[in-house]
């Protein structure tokens, strides 16, 4: 039996990816700046966010592959809140109000 997937389970995974190669790339940013840098910290939130999107996505999708297109962060980050408005608030998807909230966070951070 193939399992059913639903447009917000597909979307949070697309989140999951944007977010999760946002913080690889963030971490090789930060590699260069330095330990203790404010780039690391930016770094490990931005997985945190990933983890979080990564756990609301079901086992039969891939929350980590493909690669998406972006390699600029902030342009993930972005990517991600866009889709992140497409996902519809209900029961199913209220774990995903942490993962909002984070990339509030971050992008704040990010443009400030």
């Amino acid at each position: 039996m193939t399992p059913t997937t639903t447009p917000a389970q597909e979307t949070i995974a697309a989140i999951a990816r944007l977010l999760h190669h946002a913080a690889r790339r963030a971490a090789r940013d930060a590699a260069a700046d330095g330990p203790g840098s404010v780039l690391q910290l930016r770094s490990l939130g931005i997985l945190l966010a990933a983890y979080d999107a990564a756990d609301l996505v079901p086992e039969h999708l891939d929350p980590y592959w493909p690669a998406p297109p972006q390699s600029d962060v902030t342009e993930l980050l972005l990517a991600a809140e866009h889709l992140a408005r497409q996902v519809p608030a209900t029961q199913a998807t209220a774990g995903f109000a942490v993962v909002v909230v984070a990339l509030g966070g971050l992008l704040r951070e990010m443009t400030s």
